[in-house]
Order: structure tokens, then C-alpha cells, then sequence
């Protein structure tokens, strides 16, 4: 009698344990099939509209989560912010992020999603001509956004006349103001950052292209090297049956795509 006491003891106790463990195991599978994904305010590129986040990466983005039934939970916040998340957690995708050399072992990459030049804008009228960086580099003061890769750029290069603020239209402000001599954006999103900073591109002229580059969508380490390929190859898939075309003329009608799509 005391003996089967002890081997039904031993059962349950191994059952609990046993339900533990799965439970536990559970959890962690969970804990890595979530994946937050994070965008900015960056028109046409992603932008909120009408409450729900927008343009030509975040429907690309969405194309490709849809097509591996991963549940849609794009958010928009700062670049700042959602730069940091993606540097130190795993399970991050952050998008779009130029790819430069600086931050080329801070993440794995999908793409590339998009091309764009940055350049150096002045207010029109000012007169101001620049024809090197060398010659930027004596300016006074130059608008950047905070951790854009336009600002880590010109780090690099050691520019030391840079006013960071976390918010482009700032810059145009500033720039308006006459608080700095020049400002730099992408061609490609500087229209609607004036616009929503309340001047119109007649209000400015480029005087410098700084940089012609690729951006992609950018996942933290940690994440599977797995879930990178799966991605990257709903991306190529994608591209090959008409999709990502259609889906980046709907925002910019005239693109030249030819190299984005070999890529």
C-alpha cells in the first residue's frame, strides 16, 4: 500500500513538471514569433494616413507579412525611438533603413526597397553655392534629423557645424528662419517635410547632392537568420511577379526602378 502511494506520487509529480515544461516551452515559441515592427514618419516612404500607417515600404512590408500570415502590427513613432528599440532587442524589423557602413553590422538586411540621393538645400535667394563637402564643412550651421542617416553621414565625416533635432520639419523651419545656412533631405521626401512644415519646394533650392544610396528594411540581430531569408525571399518574389513595381508607382508614378529590381 505504501509502495503504490509512492508510484502514484511519483506520476503526478512527473505530469506537473511534464506540463510545466510545455507550458514554458509554449511561452518561448511565442516569445519568438512575435515580432514588433517599426516605421517612422517619413512621406512617401511610410507615413500615417487617416489613422493607419501608409506609404510605398510600409504596403510593401505588408505584402510580405500577408504572405507569410504573420499578423499586422506596423507602428509608427520616432526614428529615434524606434532606432533604439531595434539596436537592442531581437525580433525587430525597423523600416526603411538606409543601408551604410556604419550600421552594417548593426542589423541583417532585406532589399533593397527603395533609392534615394541626399542633398544639401538652402533657402532660395540666399546666394549660397557649395561645390565639395569641404566647402559645406566651413558652413555655419547645418539641419540634421536625429540618428537619420543623412546626420550620421556627415559624423562620419566629421562635421562638427551639424543642429540635430528629432523632427525634419524642424529643419525646414530652421532653415526658413535663417538659424542655419543649409539643411539635408532625400529628394525623395522633401516635398511633403516642407509641405507639412508649411512651405512649398519654391521656398528652397538644392545646392549639393551628398550621396546617392539604396534603403532597406532593416531586422535587429538576434532575430533567426531564418525569418531574414523568409523575408527577403517574399521580397524577391515580389518583385518578380509584378507586385512591388505596381505597389512603388501607386506613390511615385515615374520612378526609374530598372537597377531595383535586379537587386
Amino acid at each position: 500500500m505504501f509502495m503504490k502511494r509512492i508510484v502514484w506520487f511519483c506520476l503526478i509529480l512527473s505530469l506537473f513538471v511534464l506540463s510545466g515544461c510545455v507550458c514554458a516551452t509554449q511561452k518561448d515559441i511565442k516569445g519568438i514569433s512575435e515580432v514588433q515592427m517599426l516605421t517612422e514618419e517619413y512621406p512617401p516612404v511610410t507615413f500615417m494616413k487617416n489613422g493607419k500607417v501608409a506609404g510605398f515600404v510600409t504596403d510593401v512590408v505588408r505584402e510580405i507579412i500577408a504572405r507569410q500570415g504573420i499578423p499586422d502590427s506596423i507602428r509608427l513613432t520616432s526614428w529615434d525611438a524606434a532606432y533604439k528599440v531595434a539596436l537592442s532587442n531581437p525580433n525587430v524589423v525597423l523600416f526603411s533603413t538606409e543601408r551604410t557602413e556604419k550600421r552594417e553590422k548593426l542589423f541583417q538586411w532585406v532589399g533593397p526597397v527603395g533609392k534615394n540621393s541626399a542633398i544639401f538645400y538652402a533657402k532660395k535667394g540666399s546666394g549660397i553655392r557649395i561645390n565639395s563637402l569641404e566647402e559645406a564643412r566651413k558652413m555655419t550651421a547645418i539641419a540634421t534629423t536625429t540618428d537619420w542617416f543623412t546626420e550620421q553621414y556627415l559624423q562620419g565625416k566629421g562635421f562638427t557645424n551639424l543642429v540635430s533635432s528629432p523632427l525634419p520639419v524642424t529643419n525646414v523651419k530652421q532653415l526658413m528662419d535663417g538659424e542655419v545656412q543649409i539643411s539635408i533631405f532625400t529628394d525623395i521626401t522633401i516635398p511633403e517635410i516642407v509641405k507639412n512644415a508649411g512651405y512649398s519646394m519654391d521656398d528652397l533650392e538644392p545646392v549639393f547632392t551628398v550621396s546617392n544610396t539604396y534603403f532597406y528594411i532593416a531586422i535587429s540581430l538576434g532575430t533567426p537568420l531564418d525569418t531574414v531569408k523568409k523575408w527577403q525571399s517574399a521580397l524577391d518574389t515580389l518583385k518578380a511577379d509584378g507586385t512591388f513595381e505596381k505597389i512603388y508607382r501607386s506613390y511615385i508614378p515615374n520612378a526609374d526602378l530598372n537597377d531595383l529590381l535586379k537587386k
